[in-house]
């Protein structure tokens, strides 16, 4: 098998391998859940206090980025940490994300806001989860965000990236790609491959510590 240390793929790349996994039977629900499974053990293994009662705080945006930021806050929870989950642009819009979201609602450690957090919120908690954009992001950072943005870069918290920390273009290799305001993040971590920002020398102080997570493509594929 291919050494996933090694593997990169485009964005595009990836969504085709996502649709295969489907069609061969890994829904996509079920890779967000593998995903944000895999993402929550290393939340866990960054910040240990949650285990104890600690605080998350965890940065959604509408799409399924923001999906798998739902299913880190719900198993974080679970383990018995508060879990603050922040709809950074309103409730989500995509269904496998608009699911995650309402399973949320009947836990009792989980609080769903579309408020921002504050900055002393924000230097309270054990850790921050950055899933506010994916792959999908390119453009220019909307205010809000940015605003939140800036509000996470000045806190003394460690934050972790889902897939990519957000405002970076997943596809980007050029010497500007951190130039636009985005999340620095202490740890990142993307799913089946790396994409091309991974590997990009320009962005490598605001990706922190990478990891690469299975979320059952190779399996699926080869058989």
């Amino acid at each position: 098998m291919e050494d996933r240390s090694k593997r990169v793929v485009s964005c595009a790349q990836m969504k085709e391998l996502e649709k295969a996994a489907d069609e061969a039977g890994l829904s996509y629900y079920q890779m967000m859940e593998n995903a944000g499974m895999c993402s929550a053990a290393i939340v866990i293994g960054c910040a240990p206090g949650l285990m104890k009662g600690g605080k998350g705080i965890v940065l959604c945006g509408k799409g399924n980025n923001g999906g798998d930021g739902s299913v880190v806050a719900r198993i974080i929870a679970g383990y018995g940490a508060k879990a603050l989950v922040c709809l950074v642009e309103g409730e989500p819009v995509t269904p496998d994300a608009i699911r995650n979201r309402k399973l949320l609602d009947d836990m009792g450690n989980v609080t769903v806001t579309e408020e921002l957090p504050s900055a002393e919120e924000l230097d309270d908690a054990d850790i921050i989860v950055d899933g506010i954009y994916g792959t999908g992001f390119h453009g220019a950072m909307k205010e809000r965000a940015g605003e939140l943005v800036d509000r996470v870069n000045g806190s003394g918290t460690k934050v972790l990236s889902l897939d990519i920390p957000s405002g970076l273009a997943g596809d980007d290799e050029g010497p500007e790609a951190a130039g636009g305001k985005h999340i620095k993040a202490d740890y990142t971590v993307t799913f089946h491959s790396f994409k091309p920002i991974h590997k990009n020398p320009a962005a490598a102080e605001s990706m922190g510590q990478i990891s690469v997570a299975d979320i059952g493509i190779d399996e699926v594929l080869k058989k």
